[in-house]
């Protein structure tokens, strides 16, 4: 394991302004996705789809993106006999709800854009939102299912397709007291569940063959009310140069080795909400940024405090340091950590300055300038 973390200490600046804010008619929920294109325009998407509108954001660096256009779809999102093209969760539900964009990726030789989103079943479901305990109109103690979409654009991200569900929890989205439209299939016994998976990010290898999704599985107590706990798990698919995206690979019981959808699934951090993981390539370590969680509580169950864990192989992780700015605990509940150059790969820290993103859901995005130093 390395040891950069014990040998370094972490300065945050004063907050700055970036694009994504509630003023132009975005509300970031989640990190925010950046990617920059084999012709070196960095670019990001804000919003999602119950709120304001989606935008696409393009410029050199985060100093000057600014929103070239609201991004278009030619599948609607919300009610469940019209939602996502009919195109069924794997389990063999009708999708419904909301897409946020957590993941952005371009294809270095055909220049598509792909775009991994998340999705719930309890939130914008206009008449057809469901939970862990039956039909909704918001979800009870957060306790609706998670799934991962794809959709893609040829246009620079002005249309999008959906393509298809490609991560799916190995518990089905349902429970024995509600059966969405599943028929003879059997939903989870009630009691302590998990609700799929979802609250992610996406990371890209620098040098190496895959694409990365990081992400959670929310488990939670049905006769508490609370949530029992939220682990970290990855997944990973090849990289393809031909414009095409293939399916994902979970990890699981020390390899990878279960398909993305349905698949079973090991955890690599326990009690870690929303992973970003960012290449400090200087100094050769993957930094994961996350916020804590306070399992069975029924309020502040996520902390907003950033912590950050180390690896050198993006499968074990150090235990983490938590983030302080002025010596008081530092975050928020979204958090992520950014390259800031006109060159860089959002995903890849050359050197010792970057910048903190932070949000909350549906809130202006904050950037924070942070440099690291040596404490020995």
């Amino acid at each position: 394991m390395p040891n950069f973390l014990k040998s370094h200490r972490l300065s945050v600046g004063d907050p700055q302004s970036t694009p994504f804010v509630n003023a132009v008619g975005v509300y970031q929920d989640g990190t925010t996705p950046l990617y920059r294109d084999a012709d070196g325009r960095l670019w990001g998407m804000s919003g999602h789809s119950h709120v304001g509108h989606i935008g696409m954001f393009c410029g050199t660096s985060l100093d000057d993106m600014k929103e070239l256009y609201p991004i278009q779809t030619n599948f609607c999102v919300g009610h469940a006999e019209y939602a996502f093209s009919g195109i069924r969760y794997p389990e063999g539900v009708k999708p419904r709800g909301s897409l946020w964009p957590f993941g952005l990726y371009i294809c270095p030789e055909t220049h598509r854009f792909f775009c991994f989103f998340h999705n719930e079943s309890g939130w914008n479901g206009k008449g057809t939102a469901y939970d862990s305990l039956g039909p909704c109109d918001t979800p009870h103690f957060d306790s609706d299912f998670r799934h991962v979409g794809l959709m893609h654009s040829d246009d620079e991200g002005r249309n999008w397709v959906f393509d298809r569900w490609v991560l799916t929890a190995e518990k089905p989205c349902f429970t024995e007291r509600y059966n969405p439209g599943a028929g003879l299939a059997k939903g989870q016994p009630a009691g302590k569940i998990f609700l799929g998976s979802g609250d992610f990010s996406l990371f890209v290898e620098p040098v190496g063959d895959y694409l990365y999704l990081f992400y959670n599985i929310i488990r939670v107590d049905m006769d508490k009310g609370v949530w029992d706990g939220c682990d970290v798990y990855v997944a990973r698919t090849r990289k393809r140069t031909d414009g095409i995206m293939g399916d994902f690979v979970k990890f699981y019981n020390g390899s990878f080795c279960e398909a993305g959808n349905l698949g079973r699934e090991t955890p690599i951090v326990l009690n870690a909400w929303h992973p970003r993981v960012t290449y400090f390539e200087t100094h050769g370590t993957y930094l994961m940024s996350a916020s804590r969680i306070r399992p069975n509580t029924f309020t502040g169950v996520v902390e907003d405090v950033m912590l950050i864990r180390e690896s050198c192989d993006l499968l074990s992780w150090s235990e983490p340091m938590t983030v302080e700015k002025n010596g008081v605990p530092f975050g928020n509940h979204y958090c992520a950590m950014v390259a800031c150059g006109r060159n860089a790969l959002p995903q890849v820290v050359s050197g010792d300055e970057f910048a903190i993103l932070l949000n909350h859901n549906g809130t202006d995005v904050v950037s924070y300038p942070a440099v690291w130093s040596s404490s020995l």
